[in-house]
């Protein structure tokens, strides 16, 4: 087959169709594996039976944001070396996604009697597979904006978590029933366990996706005192992306919140794990289904205003956590049932919007530098929200995501616009370094 029959339309969209699938099963099996281990449900009921400290327990929840995002700059540094970013891709993960499952054993090893161990365990072996998956961020946001287009990639973001969320509805109760008959930590050893299995299987799909031509490759890596000049114009010059970039980090603000609202639930509304555990998770799961649903059609159409739409959304969650202090636990629901049909699918409407926006040659320097910026504030967030919750209560910090959410509203309102603008290209041809 020739070049030009390569790069057909009608190839391409046979192409667009197969990678969906793959992409789809993919994306699916870790959705729910993170899912089983929600970093808002599971973990941090997990780590507040293994510590008290509340910035502990906000931070394990958020370990694996602030593993994810850090490494990216510096593969995207590398990267730009090859025009093929597969391998990339999918060499990273076959190691990377056992560790959850090497977790699991670990965890049963150790036993009841050894929480400090236990804790330390779930530190290393969660941070390694934050820091893997991270490496393999940039060359995935890459292949997904070259061998899926705007229509299909929307649609795979939107089917994934739908999927994802009637999944999750179906196993709430099994978790339920573990966390209630089995005993600690076997109960919660058990669900890593199943998680594990889940992230180990998603490594096949990835061996199947036909990878189209992308980006040129530059002839070496860029030497750091061109590298970093280069990263100092893109937020010089390109006014949408410095947008995005900050509206991103007022969103791991807001989420700062996160893992204390299970906290709440169990301390301050006196409700059990295993009431508060899978009841929390199967609010949200509906609404993330729902979400989902929405973003499969509006994504594809207005991936903007969705951003809009959910960041309304998700402001009811912290609103609803300070009605439920006044009035019990039903508002409470309502807020985790509005923030999965809002935020669930955010951050990747985040991502499809920059994959989107960025020039296919400059993409994955732009996709580097936003996640490694998002770091900055990942690994801020819980040692904010820890302190504040550990020092002056949950309501003061449910407060003050409030108001975190409400800035990256504004933000999106006032500096960003649905257009595919000329900003990034000039960025790129007076660049020194491509």
């Amino acid at each position: 087959m020739t070049e030009s029959e390569t790069l057909s339309p009608a190839f391409r969209e046979r192409i667009y169709r197969r990678n969906f699938l793959f992409f789809l099963t993919d994306g699916i099996l870790f959705t729910v594996a993170m899912g089983i281990i929600g970093s808002t449900t599971l973990i941090p009921d997990f780590i507040r039976r293994l510590t008290d400290s509340e910035v502990l327990i906000g931070l394990s929840s958020s370990l694996f944001e602030i593993g994810w995002t850090i490494p990216q700059l510096f593969i995207a540094r590398y990267i730009v070396r090859f025009a093929r970013k597969k391998w990339w891709f999918a060499g990273p993960n076959i190691p990377v996604r056992f560790v959850i499952l090497i977790f699991a054993v670990i965890t049963v090893v150790l036993g009841k009697d050894r929480p400090e161990a236990i804790l330390v365990a779930f530190l290393i072996c969660y941070g390694i597979a934050a820091v893997g998956d991270g490496i393999v961020g940039v060359p995935w946001a890459d292949l997904s904006g070259t061998s899926l287009d705007t229509r299909w990639r929307a649609r795979m973001f939107g089917w994934m978590a739908a999927a994802s969320g009637v999944i999750m509805l179906l196993i709430a109760p099994l978790i339920a029933l573990v966390l209630a008959r089995a005993e600690f930590p076997n109960n919660y050893a058990l669900l890593f366990g199943i998680a594990g299995v889940l992230f180990a299987l998603s490594i096949v799909p990835v061996l199947f996706i036909h990878e189209l031509p992308g980006g040129k490759a530059v002839e070496k890596v860029p030497a750091f005192r061109e590298f970093f000049p280069d990263l100092g114009r893109v937020l010089r010059n390109d006014g949408p992306f410095r947008a995005i970039l900050i509206t991103r980090m007022l969103t791991s603000l807001f989420a700062m919140a996160g893992p204390f609202y299970i906290g709440f639930a169990t301390v301050t509304l006196e409700l059990s794990s295993e009431v508060a555990v899978p009841t929390l998770l199967a609010m949200q799961t509906i609404g993330a289904i729902c979400g989902a649903l929405a973003y499969t059609w509006l994504g594809a159409r207005n991936n903007l205003l969705y951003i809009r739409l959910a960041l309304v959304g998700g402001a009811l969650l912290p609103i609803s956590a300070l009605l439920a202090g006044l009035v019990g636990p039903p508002p409470l629901y309502f807020g985790f049932l509005m923030s999965g049909l809002a935020v669930s699918n955010l951050v990747l409407s985040y991502q499809n919007w920059l994959v989107t926006y960025a020039h296919p040659d400059r993409r994955p320097i732009y996709v580097g530098l936003f996640n490694t910026f998002s770091a900055v504030t990942s690994l801020a967030a819980p040692i904010i929200g820890g302190t504040i919750a550990q020092n002056l209560g949950y309501r003061p910090l449910f407060a003050i995501s409030l108001a975190m959410g409400l800035s990256a509203l504004f933000v999106t309102l006032r500096y960003l616009r649905n257009t595919y603008t000329q900003e990034v290209q000039e960025v790129a041809v007076t660049s020194s370094v491509v």
